[in-house]
C-alpha cells in the first residue's frame, strides 16, 4: 500500500484542463531544484494560473503528494498529444551539479547540494548528480503499479533514457528525456534494471 496526499500541494482547477482523456503513459521527471522549491515555483508561476504542473511529486523522504486527479491533464512536456495521454511524476532531485572552486556542488541555479548526497557518473555531458533516496525509487514504483490498476497503463519501463522520435507512442513508464534532445531531466541514478525488477514484484 501507498499513502498519497492530496492535501497539501493541490492545485486549483484552472491550473488544469478539465476534459478527462485516457492514459496509456506514465512520466517520470525531477524536480531539478532543492527542497519543495519546484513547487514553490509553479504556485507563483504566471501570477499562479501555470499549467505546467505535474500529477504528482515524491519528495526525498519518500511522501506521495498528488496535485490534482490524473484523469485530468496540463501541459506538463507541452507536447499536447503526450500531455493527453500521460501521468506525471516528479522525483525531488537537484539532476546535474557544477563543482565550484570551493568544493561546494551546485545545480543550475546554484541552489547547494550537500555533498553526501552527490555521486559521480559521466552522462550528457555532465559528471555530478544528486542521488534518489531508496524510499523515493520504491513509491515511485508503488505509485506506478497502483496507476496500472487504475488507467490500465502497462508496468513496462522504457529500457533507455535518451531521445526517442516516437516517445509519444510508448505505451507505459517513460523517462521526461526521452522526448527531448540534451535533456538530462532524469539523472541516470535511476537504476532501470532494479526498477523494472521491483515493477514485477
Amino acid at each position: 500500500m501507498i499513502s498519497i496526499d492530496d492535501k497539501t500541494y493541490p492545485i486549483k482547477e484552472v491550473n488544469r484542463y478539465k476534459n478527462q482523456t485516457p492514459k496509456t503513459q506514465i512520466v517520470l521527471a525531477s524536480s531539478l531544484r532543492k527542497d519543495h522549491n519546484h513547487i514553490l515555483r509553479l504556485q507563483r508561476r504566471d501570477y499562479g494560473n501555470t499549467k505546467t504542473w505535474n500529477t504528482y511529486t515524491i519528495s526525498r523522504e519518500g511522501i506521495v503528494y498528488q496535485h490534482y486527479d490524473p484523469m485530468y491533464h496540463t501541459d506538463f512536456l507541452g507536447i499536447k498529444d503526450s500531455d493527453k495521454q500521460n501521468i506525471t511524476i516528479v522525483l525531488e532531485n537537484m539532476g546535474s551539479l557544477y563543482k565550484t572552486p570551493s568544493g561546494k556542488y551546485v545545480n543550475w541555479i546554484n541552489e547547494i547540494c550537500e555533498n553526501d548526497r552527490v555521486i559521480t557518473k559521466k552522462w550528457l555531458g555532465y559528471t555530478y548528480w544528486e542521488k534518489y533516496d531508496d524510499i523515493q525509487i520504491e513509491n515511485a514504483v508503488k505509485l506506478c503499479a497502483l496507476l496500472h490498476e487504475r488507467f490500465g497503463i502497462p508496468k513496462k519501463l522504457i529500457d533507455f533514457r535518451q531521445y526517442h522520435k516516437d516517445a509519444t507512442a510508448f505505451k507505459g513508464i517513460i523517462f521526461k528525456s526521452n522526448f527531448f534532445e540534451e535533456c538530462s531531466d532524469n539523472n541516470p541514478l535511476i537504476d532501470i534494471e532494479n526498477f523494472t525488477e521491483l515493477l514485477s514484484k
